[in-house]
C-alpha cells in the first residue's frame, strides 16, 4: 500500500509535523491546574520557570491558569483541525486512486481470471474493500499516529514527574497488547469471511436482476427471495461472528485499565498523605494517566478497525498481485498496419492443461474472403475468437497477422487491428450514437451514420424519435435483439478494422431480423477478412469457405457447395436445419 501513500507524503507529512504539535500542546494542558491547585488555593511558592508570577494575587494566578487552558484548548483545537482535514483529505484521495487502481487492474486481467471469479465479488471489492482500506487507513493517520505521539510524549512528562507510579501505570500494558493481538488475528478471519459472503450475496443480487425478466416469467419469485434469503442468513451469521469478537474486547480492555488506574490512586493517595508528593501534582498525575489510557485504549479498539482493513487488503492484492493477465512482450514489433492475412497454425489450446478444447488447428483468413466457422454449441468456437484477440495465448502454435507472431506484438495496437461482434452484445446505457463510438470515442457524427448505414443500423433510427440520440436503456431493452446485433455490428465497423470476427450474428433471431443481420454482414465484409462463428447455418451461406470445428480439430473444409456435395458433416446439418447451401447467398445479397 505504499505505492499509494507516496504520492501524498507531502500532506502527510504536515499532518504528522501538526500532529507532534498537538501532542505537546496536549502535554501542557494539566499543568494550568496544578498552577490553581498548588499556588493560587494552597500557595506554595512559585519556582523554576513560574517564578516570574511570585508577585500575582491567588486571584491572579487563577486567572493566568484559566486563560492559559483557554489557549492551549484552542490552540490544540486548530492544530487537531487540521491534522485530521490534512490526513483525511489524504485518506480520500489515496482511497480514489485505489479504486482507480483496482478498476483498471479489473480490466485487464485475462477472461480465465474472470471466469472464475463471480462479477458481484469483484464489484464489491471495489467499492466495499476499498472503503474497509479507506477507512482503516484513515484510522490510522488520524488516530493512531497522535495516539502514539501522545503516549510517548505522556510516558516521557509522567517518568520525570514519578517513575515509580508510572511503572505502575504500565503493568496493564502488556496485557492489554496480547488481547488486541489475538484479537485483531481472529476478528480479521471473521472479516475475511464475512466480506466473501457479502461478494457472494451482491454476485446472486446481481445474477438475479440481470435476469429479472426470465424471473416474473417463470414465476420464480418467492423461489429467488428465498435463495437470497438463505445466503443473506449467512451473510449476517459470519458478521455477528465478527462483531461479537469486537465487542468482547471492550469490557476486558476497560477492566483492564480500571485495574491499572485504581493501582495509580492508591499509591498516590498515600504519597500526598505522607507528604512525599502535592495535590497538584497527584491532579496532573491522574489527568495524565488519564490522557495516557485514552490512547493505549483508542489503540487496542484500533485493532478491530484495522483487522478489517487487513482482510480488505488482502482480497484487493488477490486483484492487484495477480499475474492472470496477457504477457506483453519485452520487445514489440510493429503490426502490420494493412495486413492480407491472418493465420493459425498449428494451435492448441485448454482451460486447463488435462482437458484440451482446440487441437492442431489450422486455418488461414484472407483480404477480402468470408470464412464460417460451423460446429455445435461447447465445441471451442467462441475460444478460437478469444484466441485471435489474444484474449488467451495458445499452449502450443502460433497465430500469424501476416507472418507476425501475435505474441511478439502489444495487444492494444494489435486489437486496433481487429473488430469483434459478440455473442452477447454489450448494450451500453446511453444514446445510440454513444454505443455505436463506443470504441472510437471521438469519432465523428458523419462517421457514426456512415457505419450505421453499412450495418443497416440507419433505417430503424431514422424511426425513432430523438435518433441517434435516443437512450437505449440498460443492456439496450429499448432495442429488438436483431436491432442491438446491428448496433453491436455498426461499433465494429466504426473502427474500420481490417479483421471482423462475429461471434454467432444470427442466434435467436426471427426470421425477418436474421435476413437485416446477414445482409448487414455482407456489406460489412466487403474488403476484409472476415471470420464468422455461428451453428446456424443460413449465415455459413454467405462464407467463401465453411470449415466444421468438431471434437476441437477441423474436420471440414471447403466452399458450402462443395461441403453439401461431398455429403459429410455440414451436409447433414443443413438437411436438418433446411438450409440450402449450394446457393451463392453472399452475393445475391450484395446485389440485393
Amino acid at each position: 500500500m505504499w505505492r499509494f501513500l507516496w504520492p501524498y507524503r507531502a500532506p502527510l507529512a504536515v499532518s504528522a509535523s501538526l500532529a507532534v504539535a498537538d501532542t505537546v500542546l496536549s502535554l501542557a494542558r494539566p499543568w494550568p491546574l496544578s498552577l490553581a491547585v498548588d499556588h493560587a488555593i494552597n500557595h506554595r511558592p512559585l519556582t523554576g520557570w513560574l517564578w516570574p508570577l511570585g508577585g500575582v494575587s491567588g486571584a491572579g494566578l487563577a486567572a493566568v491558569a484559566a486563560v492559559g487552558a483557554i489557549v492551549l484548548v484552542a490552540l490544540s483545537g486548530v492544530t487537531g483541525y487540521l491534522t485530521s482535514y490534512l490526513s483525511g483529505a489524504a485518506a480520500e484521495r489515496i482511497g480514489a486512486d485505489m479504486r482507480e487502481t483496482v478498476y483498471k487492474r479489473l480490466l485487464t486481467l485475462s477472461p480465465r481470471f474472470h471466469d472464475r471469479n463471480r462479477s458481484g465479488d469483484l464489484v464489491t471489492r471495489l467499492t466495499g474493500d476499498v472503503s474497509r482500506v479507506q477507512d482503516s487507513l484513515v484510522a490510522w493517520l488520524v488516530g493512531a499516529v497522535p495516539d502514539v505521539l501522545t503516549l510517548i510524549g505522556l510516558l516521557v512528562v509522567m517518568f520525570m514527574i514519578d517513575p515509580a507510579m508510572t511503572v505502575v501505570a504500565l503493568v496493564v500494558v502488556p496485557p492489554l497488547a496480547l488481547l488486541a493481538v489475538v484479537r485483531r488475528r481472529q476478528i480479521k478471519a471473521a472479516q475475511r469471511e464475512a466480506r466473501s459472503r457479502q461478494g457472494d450475496l451482491a454476485s446472486r443480487a446481481a445474477e438475479t436482476l440481470r435476469h429479472v425478466r426470465a424471473v416474473q416469467a417463470f414465476a420464480q419469485q418467492e423461489a429467488e427471495t428465498g435463495r437470497f434469503r438463505r445466503e443473506n442468513v449467512g451473510t449476517v451469521r459470519a458478521s455477528l461472528r465478527a462483531l461479537d469478537l469486537e465487542a468482547r474486547y471492550g469490557p476486558a480492555a476497560d477492566l483492564l485499565l480500571a485495574a491499572g488506574s485504581g493501582l495509580v490512586l492508591w499509591l498516590g493517595v498515600v504519597r500526598v498523605t505522607s507528604g512525599r508528593m502535592s495535590l497538584g501534582v497527584l491532579l496532573v498525575v491522574l489527568a495524565y494517566l488519564g490522557s495516557m489510557y485514552r490512547p493505549v485504549r483508542s489503540l487496542t479498539r484500533l485493532a478491530s478497525t484495522l483487522a478489517r482493513g487487513a482482510a480488505s487488503r488482502e482480497r484487493l492484492n488477490e486483484l492487484l498481485d495477480s499475474t492472470e493477465y496477457v504477457r506483453e512482450p519485452e520487445r514489440p514489433v510493429p503490426v502490420p498496419a494493412s495486413p492480407l492475412t491472418l493465420a493459425v497454425d498449428d494451435v492448441s489450446f485448454g482451460y486447463d492443461a488435462e482437458h484440451p478444447v482446440l487441437r492442431g488447428i489450422d486455418l488461414t483468413l484472407r483480404r477480402d474472403e468470408m470464412v464460417c466457422l460451423v460446429g455445435a454449441t461447447g465445441v471451442g468456437k467462441s475460444t478460437l475468437l478469444s484466441l485471435l484477440l489474444r484474449l488467451y495465448d495458445p499452449d502450443s502454435g502460433a497465430i500469424l497477422l501476416d507472418g507476425v507472431d501475435l505474441k511478439d506484438v502489444n495487444t492494444r495496437p494489435l486489437r486496433d487491428r481487429i473488430s469483434l461482434v459478440p455473442q452477447d452484445p454489450w448494450i451500453l446505457d446511453g444514446t445510440i450514437a454513444d454505443n455505436i463510438a463506443f470504441g472510437q470515442p471521438f469519432a465523428t457524427r458523419e462517421e457514426v451514420e456512415r457505419a450505421a448505414r453499412t450495418a443497416l443500423v440507419h433505417p430503424f433510427v431514422e424511426a425513432l424519435p430523438a435518433g441517434y440520440d435516443t437512450v437505449v436503456g440498460e443492456g439496450g431493452v429499448m432495442l429488438s435483439g436483431g436491432q442491438r446485433r446491428r448496433l453491436a455490428l455498426a461499433r465494429a465497423l466504426l473502427r474500420d478494422a481490417p479483421v471482423l470476427l462475429l461471434d454467432e450474428p444470427t442466434s435467436g433471431l426471427d426470421a425477418e431480423s436474421e435476413h437485416a443481420v446477414m445482409s448487414a454482414i455482407t456489406r460489412a465484409a466487403a474488403g476484409r477478412m472476415t471470420l464468422v462463428v455461428s451453428h446456424r447455418l443460413r449465415v455459413a451461406t454467405l462464407a467463401d469457405r465453411v470449415l466444421v470445428l468438431s471434437g476441437g480439430r477441423i474436420t471440414e473444409a471447403g466452399a458450402p457447395a462443395e461441403l453439401v456435395a461431398r455429403g459429410g458433416t455440414f451436409a447433414d446439418w443443413c438437411r436438418l436445419q433446411n438450409v440450402d447451401a449450394t446457393r451463392p447467398a453472399r452475393h445475391l445479397m450484395a446485389t440485393g
